[in-house]
């Protein structure tokens, strides 16, 4: 499997990293699998797991460290908020990229590459968090905000819910309203363009090619249903054998990009042990290469 000329740039790119940490022994045992919860060596996986081995053969073999680097992530004693949280965004990472593998698997190349927009959001936001610790309680409230605007927005028709919704406005209003001032006119919990926080993290070339791709279907533009004929005029239309590449690029991409993101978590958490992610980087090189 080839990737394109500019993917190709962009992914050499994200592998440019390396891991310094003295290796020891690896002692784990069997693995849960986060895409599917399941254990290795014990159940069948996936039907789409076998499906995605069928689009891009031995693919299926090189996700194994990618798993088990995902797992061993997971099963890291954390305490702090800033390591709680890190933690969760490698778990909804891992769903986000288990997405993209089932849309993949199943010849669905635009969606696929769509989910590679969210999982860029959030390797590139949580990469910025662990760059600068100090804002993890603004990371933390803005998704409470949330909560909380969506609890207002709502109109249950149930009076009981009525009077339950009623009941929690009033008993969180101070702290609504604290963080609706504190969060005015402000898209993201850190207050910063994407672009920004790209860049600060190394990302800042990604962010203008892959990104901006992505951002034209998720955010439903005419990008993917225009095209040009052999006069070079503009066609409207949907032509889905144009995004068939993605069905192969999209998961090669996140790879790519879980590698560089689990590195950094990898030195957040200190794991002394990276002989599976040591196995990962050397994937990593081997897709950037093809």
């Amino acid at each position: 499997m080839r990737l394109s000329p500019n993917r190709r740039v962009r992914v050499a790119k994200v592998c440019r990293w390396v891991v310094n940490v003295e290796k020891s022994p690896l002692h784990s045992k069997s693995l849960d699998f986060p895409f599917w919860n399941t254990r290795i060596g014990t159940v069948e996986p996936p039907i789409f797991l076998n499906q995605i081995e069928d689009r891009i053969p031995g693919f299926s073999q090189e996700l194994q460290p990618l798993m088990k680097v995902t797992e061993q992530i997971l099963a890291v004693p954390v305490s702090t908020k800033l390591t709680k949280a890190v933690q969760a965004q490698v778990a909804v990472a891992a769903e986000h990229y288990g997405g993209m593998l089932a849309a993949s698997a199943n010849g669905f190349g635009l969606p696929a590459e769509a989910a590679a927009r969210n999982l860029f959001d959030l390797v590139v936001g949580t990469l910025y968090l662990i760059k600068n610790p100090h804002l993890i309680d603004d990371f933390i409230e803005f998704g409470q905000l949330t909560v909380y605007r969506l609890m207002k927005n709502l109109s249950p028709a149930s009076p009981a819910y009525q009077r339950a919704q009623a009941r929690d406005l009033a008993n969180y209003a101070a702290e609504i309203t604290r963080l609706e001032t504190k969060f005015d006119k402000k898209n993201f919990w850190h207050g910063r363009q994407i672009l920004q926080i790209a860049q600060d993290v190394g990302l800042g070339e990604l962010y203008k090619t892959a990104y901006k791709t992505a951002s034209g279907i998720t955010h439903g533009s005419s990008y993917p249903i225009l095209s040009r004929d052999e006069k070079f005029e503009w066609v409207i239309g949907f032509q889905k054998k144009k995004w068939d590449r993605y069905v192969k690029e999209s998961p090669v991409f996140g790879y790519l990009m879980l590698g560089h993101f689990y590195t950094e978590v990898f030195r957040l958490f200190q794991v002394s042990d990276t002989s599976n992610l040591d196995e990962m980087a050397n994937v990593c090189m081997k897709l950037a290469d093809e």
